[in-house]
């Protein structure tokens, strides 16, 4: 019988040494290092930080967007950078 086990552990070498010396068969499938760190609340307070700085980009970017006044301000710059290569 095969069995998909997953074992989360601090020293994986032991269980592979293990495994090895006993002859028993193992294919490792995935392995992934663990982080050791847990999150700080100023690692926390920054990842918010910049969670907020992205909605309110993309929430300006809309406001931008729909804005007349803006698209004719960029009408006219557009026309501005033609008219000085001519």
């Amino acid at each position: 019988m095969t069995e998909l086990l997953i074992i989360k552990t601090a020293d994986a070498g032991k269980i592979k040494t293990f495994l090895t010396k006993n002859h028993i068969e193992h294919q490792i499938i995935y392995t992934e290092p663990l982080n050791d760190k847990k999150p700080t609340k100023k690692n926390k307070l920054r990842e918010y930080i910049e969670m907020k700085s992205k909605e309110n980009i993309f929430a300006d970017y809309g406001k931008a967007i729909k804005d007349k006044e803006r698209e004719k301000e960029a009408k006219e710059w557009d026309e501005m950078e033609v008219a000085d290569w001519e």
